[in-house]
Parts: structure tokens; sequence; C-alpha cells
């Protein structure tokens, strides 16, 4: 009996051990699956409940402002990630590009097939290129598809800059404001020689030459009169006082230079004529050839040796680098404001130079799977509060309401806008848009403070009398070509031209000049003639 009640409970403790070492097995089991099913998740396998989300890189510029926060990874880039990424399982990825490499950067990118989905440029022929070489791809059905909105903001004339053979290939930004380049000149010096704004070539030259003799300012080593390296621009209005009238749109189309000037046209060469009386004389500052980031000028300026120079044309009352702000705590009282003194010499008129109606390129990469979600990107950006935050930020922070209108703040910290009113997030558009002309700008001129009441005639006199670039509906092979070499070239045969020897003038530019055309300007002018003939047949 006894042995049988041990082979029982032995039976028993038997059974209860067998149990429990299946129960473990199956404990075991379960948490495995548990482990691999979070696997499977992760992966975004059959059994996952959710799609692992798409990555859609973004380029964005880094102008290196002071104070700036980290412009891949910071307050704006965090909101939209949460305001678009999320709701539509993409995480934004930005990929800094610095504002002084940007074609650089982007053809290194291109040729080597690391462009982020969305990349851009503000050159027509480096998009040119691209397409030709099958680069880019074609965005017409995603379009179509998912950018209604977006077709809407922009509408067909805007699209049709980034339209090559009946395609979409680039979309284009909305510029909104037009206004190219500006003349400025410090107003208490005028005040102090009982001086009015000069209108014509000789009431400025006269004014530098007071500048330089009398020096109302009583500074060291004043400065006249200044440029940078970039002539082409910062002396576009000057150009267009020399050049002979009337000229038509086809010539200003086959003989404009690389940085778009009348290069060719009949008095261009006298304007730069002019530019190496002004440097011989003293009254165009020695060093603007070697200011290649304006910062010579910027300095200049701010200190207080610099009486006019040229530039954007709302340049001394920005924010950034704060021209009229800096200079008034060097030297109280003291500004600078615009002027139109460069009549034509042949109709009077002062005839300008302004911006086509789109602004920058968006492009997507031939190499990209991401093409739908880059335009649904764009697409959402058209929403009206998504692009008022986007530029304006929170009330109280970023802006404040001025009868009913937003001025732009400058705040520090996580929210500060690293470049005026935060357009390199806002793709879509190159500056503030209300939706209203004339609401934009009013809210223009609030986004200056300390110079509202200057930038009506900073606008009016940059648009009086001005004309946009003519374009056809391609860029010349040439143009494509010898773009950038020619650049370069441009700004080389300003610098020699102007600085050299009144004397030696004529044939420097001769010189030059023929550098220039076999450097590829003969081919780009022989082929703007054949594109233009086909397009005007």
């Amino acid at each position: 009996m006894r042995k049988r009640i041990i082979r029982i409970c032995s039976f028993f403790l038997v059974s209860l051990m067998l149990i429990s070492l299946l129960a473990a097995c199956d404990s075991s089991n379960t948490s495995d699956n548990s482990d691999n099913a979070a696997s499977s998740s992760d992966n975004g396998s059959e059994d996952s409940n959710q799609t692992p989300p798409t990555e859609l890189t973004v380029e964005v510029f880094d102008r290196a402002t002071p104070g700036q926060t980290p412009v891949d990874n910071n307050y704006w880039t965090k909101w939209i990630q949460d305001n678009f990424g999320t709701p539509n399982n993409i995480n934004v990825k930005f990929v800094p590009c610095p504002r002084s490499e940007e074609v650089q950067r982007l053809n290194l990118w291109m040729a080597s097939g690391t462009a982020p989905d969305i990349s851009f440029t503000y050159d027509l022929p480096v998009v040119y290129n691209f397409y030709q070489q099958g680069g880019l791809a074609d965005l017409t059905d995603a379009l179509n598809q998912h950018g209604s909105d977006l077709k809407t903001y922009l509408g067909e004339e805007i699209l049709s800059y980034g339209k090559f053979d009946d395609k979409q290939y680039a979309i284009p930004a909305k510029r909104i404001i037009t206004a190219m380049a500006g003349t400025f000149v410090r107003e208490d010096w005028l005040k102090k020689l009982n001086s009015q704004t000069p209108s014509t070539i000789d009431e400025f030259t006269n004014m530098l030459k007071a500048f330089k003799t009398q020096n109302p300012g009583n500074v060291k080593n004043v400065i006249p009169y200044t440029l940078t390296s970039d002539v082409g621009y910062t002396a576009s209005n000057l150009f267009e006082a020399f050049i002979k009238q009337p000229v038509s749109d086809k010539d200003r189309y086959i003989y404009s230079s690389a940085s778009g000037q009348g290069l060719f046209l009949p008095g261009f060469k006298d304007g730069v004529k002019y530019l190496n009386k002004l440097y011989n004389e003293g009254m165009l500052s020695p060093n603007f050839a070697l200011d290649k980031d304006g910062k010579l000028l910027e300095q200049a300026a701010i200190n207080g040796t610099l009486g006019a120079y040229g530039s954007n044309y709302d340049h001394p009352i920005r924010n950034i680098p704060g021209i009229n702000m800096n200079l008034a705590k060097n030297v109280p009282g003291a500004r600078f404001i615009p002027i139109d003194p460069f009549a034509n010499l042949y109709t009077g008129e002062t005839l300008k130079q302004r911006y086509a109606p789109n602004g920058l390129y968006n492009i997507v990469p031939k190499s990209s799977e991401h093409v739908n979600e880059a335009i649904k990107y764009l697409n959402w950006m058209t929403d009206k509060d998504v692009l008022f935050f986007l530029q304006y930020g929170n009330e109280g922070i970023g802006h404040k309401m001025v009868n009913g209108i937003p001025q732009v703040l400058t705040p520090t910290g996580e929210q500060m806008f690293d470049s005026l009113q935060n357009i390199d997030y806002t793709l879509i558009v190159n500056g503030a848009d209300l939706g209203d002309e004339e609401l934009n700008m009013k809210a223009q001129a609030l986004t200056y403070p300390g110079g509202e009441d200057l930038y009506p005639a900073c606008y009016e006199l940059a648009m009086k009398n001005s004309f946009p670039p003519v374009q056809l509906s391609k860029p010349t092979n040439a143009d494509v070509k010898y773009d950038a070499t020619l650049a370069e070239k441009e700004k080389e045969l300003y610098a020699k031209c102007i600085t050299c020897k009144p004397a030696d003038f004529d044939s420097m530019w001769d010189t030059m000049t023929k550098e220039y055309l076999q450097a590829g300007g003969q081919q780009i002018i022989d082929e703007r003639k054949a594109l233009w003939d086909e397009e005007h047949k």
C-alpha cells in the first residue's frame, strides 16, 4: 500500500513537472511570436497594420545667418513634420546647401545621384541642362493627380517657365515682388551740401565729386560710390542710361550677357567707360572688384564712410545686413535713401530691368522614388494658413498685427527666421503672399522695422519705367554650356576695363570682349538668333 502511494505521488509529481515544462515552452513561444510581430511591424511586413513612413528629402539654403538654429533641425522643420509629414506618413528630411554654393552643390548632387527629392536653383540654364541630360523627373502626371491647388495657386503663366517640350519638369515659385535693383545715397550728406537728389548722370557725377572734395561726413578715407564684383547687377540701372534707344525685344534677347546686361548693345560700352572715369578720379571704391560677397560694401556703408552705392532695390532697409539700422547707431541721424539718377541719354527715361514673375525652380531628380510625395508637399504649402504661419510665425513672436496687416518681427532663439519671411521653407513663393496685391505691398513695407517710410520709394523707383527679361521657351544649348564660364568672364571684363588707365580703355575693351566672344559668347549670340527666328516664324 505504501509503495502504491509512493508510485501515485511520483506519477503526480512527474505530471506536474511535465505540465510546468510545457507551460514554460508555450510561454517562450508566445514571447518569441510577440517579438517577431513587433519586428514585422517595424519592417512593414504583411502582418503589420501600419506602413513604414516614406522619407522625403528637401533642400534648404543655409545662409550662415548669425545666431540661426540648424536649418535642417529647428522649430520650422519640426512644425512641417508635425503638420505635413506625420499626417501623411512621411519623414521630411531637410538637406542644407550653402547659399553661396547653390549651383556648384546642386551639380555635385545630381552627378552623384544624391540630390534631394526636392531640389532647386534660380539658374534656368542649369535646370535645362539637367533636363537635356535626362536627369529630371517628369512632373506632369503627379501635378495633375496631386497638385490641383498648386496649379491654381501658380497659374499657367508661372508654370510655363518650368515646361520643356510641353511637359512639366520644374515647379517655378511665384515671385511676389519683381523689383530688382536700386541706387542709394546718404541723405544727411546731401543735406549738408544743400543738394537735391540727382536725376541725371551729370548731377550724379557732380554729387560724387562733392562727396570726394568736400567730405560732408568728415570721415577718413571717404568712398563716394561703390559696387560689388557683380557689376552687371549692382550697376544695371546705370548701364541703362547709356544704351541707345529704342531697343527691340529681339536685340535685347540676342545681345544680353550672362548677367542679363546688354553687353553688345550700342552705347553699353559708354556705361563701362563712365565707371572707368569714376574709378580713375577716385570716386569709385578701389576695392569694388574684390568685393565678391558684398561684405566690403556693407562695412563701408555701416561705418559711415560710403556716400552712395548700387544693390538690391530694398537693400539699406533690410533687417539683414541692417545697413540703415546699424549706420544710425554709428552716425546718429544718418541713413541711405533711394534715388533714380540714371536718365537715359536718348529718351530721358530712367529705364530699369525687373525680374520675371517666377522665382526659383523646384525640380525632382529622375533618380527620386518620391515624385508624388514631392508634389503633395508643394501642394500642401498652398494652404493659406500653412503659408501664413511659415512666413509669419506665431503672433507676438514672429509678427504683430498693425491695422489688420501682419508685421514681421525679429524673433530670436528657436523661432528665429533664418531668412526674410522664412522664404527658404516656402518653396512655392518668393516673398510674403497674403492673396492680394495691395495687402502684399502693405505687408512688405512692414517687414522693414524703422524703414517702413522708405519702402514705397524704394519699390516705386525700382519699378518706374521697368521692363521684364525677354525669355523664349527654352535656353539655347550654348547658354547651358557657357553660362557659368561667361558669368565669371563678364566680371573679369568689368574689373579690367573699369580699373585700367583711361588711355588704355578702348584697347582693353576690345581685348576683353573678344575673349568673352571666344569663350562661348559668339556661339550664344548665333544660337539665340536661330532660336528667335524659329519661334517667331
